[in-house]
């Protein structure tokens, strides 16, 4: 066969798989992405690692065990189960549904990157064995920041406020390493339930955010006028809250709920007021 009609086939051979998997990333739904899925697997359409990822990916979201358990199989018989982002992939799917068949599946991984390690720390932690998450996290043969930040979210996520404090610092002073929005969310979350200590570090994260020129978006924003408001520094939660430029729901609640709890029910209320008029 010539060159040219060579690459002709391949193309052609090539577009239904990738046609498949485009057309399940965009499913509309995650029922449709599995509906997608099983037409494949019925009509015999071969496989290939976008489809599995792009399916699993929608999957994750519907955290049903027996339907992970399902992909699993399926995914041992055409042999992808050794692929690591796959496996990666289908070890996120089993984080929101079971530790137990998350770390046999770890456990199962013959290469394992960051990625992996990472996912199954947040697996550890979501099922509230900070221990256990602790245990990967120092078995790591290397570390980058979204690790330390997984660290971190799990202390602070499960109550463990000096042990995730301890770590961040240790990340930033000892590690060097700088820390990134994602890092930032769980410790300001964190501070608002340590009392002076808490707000003290969370003004000198606020510092770092200012001095670092980070933009002041949605998220970011949110986590301060939070964190500022739990704590009772509503000048500071509303200074936040003046200088963002797009803010959600979730932001006026925060500054809402922060006036309630400190006795400002008239300001509570005209905050309210102000959302309502914003159409939110």
């Amino acid at each position: 066969m010539q060159p040219a009609l060579k690459n002709q086939s391949t193309r052609q051979l090539l577009r239904p798989f990738s046609s498949w998997s485009f057309a399940i990333k965009n499913a509309r739904s995650p029922r449709r992405a599995l509906s997608l899925y099983a037409q494949m697997q019925r009509q015999a359409i071969p496989f290939d690692s976008f489809a599995i990822l792009f399916t699993l990916r929608s999957c994750t979201q519907l955290r049903n065990l027996p339907l992970i358990c399902h992909l699993h199989a399926h995914l041992l018989k055409l042999g992808f189960n050794i692929h690591v982002y796959v496996a990666t992939s289908l070890l996120n799917a089993y984080a929101g549904t079971s530790l137990e068949c998350a770390y046999k599946l770890f456990d199962e991984i013959p290469v394992r990157n960051t990625v992996t390690w990472n996912t199954i720390i947040t697996c550890f932690s979501r099922s509230g064995d900070v221990k256990g998450a602790r245990k990967m996290f120092d078995q790591m043969p290397l570390r980058d920041l979204a690790s330390w930040s997984a660290m971190i979210a799990g202390y602070m996520n499960n109550g463990h406020w000096e042990e995730g404090v301890a770590l961040f610092q240790e990340m930033v002073m000892f590690e060097q390493l700088k820390p990134d929005q994602v890092t930032i969310g769980p410790i300001l979350a964190g501070c608002s339930e340590m009392g002076s200590i808490g707000l003290l570090l969370g003004k000198s994260v606020h510092g770092f955010v200012v001095k670092n020129h980070w933009e002041l978006n949605v998220e970011l924003g949110t986590c301060l006028v939070d964190m500022y408001a739990k704590c009772g520094f509503l000048n500071f939660a509303s200074l936040v809250f003046d200088m963002m430029k797009d803010r959600n729901v979730v932001t006026w609640t925060a500054l809402i709920c922060g006036a309630a709890k400190h006795g400002f029910g008239t300001e509570a209320l005209e905050i309210f007021r102000k959302m309502r008029h914003g159409n939110l």
